[in-house]
């Protein structure tokens, strides 16, 4: 496995498996059907470029986002998550900054991008920042451009499209592996 430059390597512990030790109880359908068509009935909003690759257009849009619009306000004129926006803003201001490891993302990609792909919205970003000349002005000009973009509160991180998707996606494969568990466990039950 690679890994960034300056990176920790500490993993957090393993969480045990809490087993509840009641017995199962059978819900009747007439009661479930109520919570399986709420869940049916669930919309979520995803912008049309969700998931694609970013372009150096768009990225250059970002940068160049006056710090009185929003991440609403740019990503409604992408066609992108806020988040997303919000992601690529922040590369911006982590690079112009020099803080959190963005200048090693950067050359870790470059040096090997198969095996620091993650990077490469870093790399593309700081692609844009060095065609516009942003690097080769004085520190104190790159921390005046480097502001974010106005937000709903401080601890805003995002509209959360992609941890719905993923769960949404998730939640259908796990609902298919627990049922096959209790059948190998029903199974079992009367050979041991």
């Amino acid at each position: 496995m690679s890994e960034m430059p300056g990176q920790a390597t500490n993993r957090a512990p393993h969480r045990r498996l809490q087993v509840n030790p009641e017995t199962l109880r059978f819900v009747p359908a007439e009661k479930r059907d109520f919570w399986e068509k709420l869940a049916e009935d669930v919309e979520i909003n995803i912008a049309s470029q969700f998931g694609k690759r970013w372009t150096m257009l768009a990225t250059l849009r970002v940068i160049l986002a006056s710090p009185d619009e929003t991440y609403e306000e740019v990503a409604r004129v992408l066609n992108r998550s806020p988040g997303a926006v919000r992601y690529r803003r922040q590369a911006m201001i982590h690079l112009l900054r020099d803080e959190h490891s963005a200048v090693d993302r950067v050359e870790a990609y470059r040096s090997d991008p198969k095996a620091f792909h993650k990077y490469s919205d870093y790399a593309q970003v700081a692609e844009a920042l060095e065609q516009l000349g942003y690097f080769d002005m004085p520190v104190r000009e790159q921390f005046a451009l480097a502001v974010p973009l106005g937000q709903p509160s401080r601890s805003w991180r995002g509209d959360g499209s992609s941890a719905a998707l993923a769960q949404r996606k998730n939640t259908y494969s796990s609902l298919k592996e627990e049922v096959r568990r209790l059948l190998d466990e029903a199974r079992n039950f009367g050979s041991t």
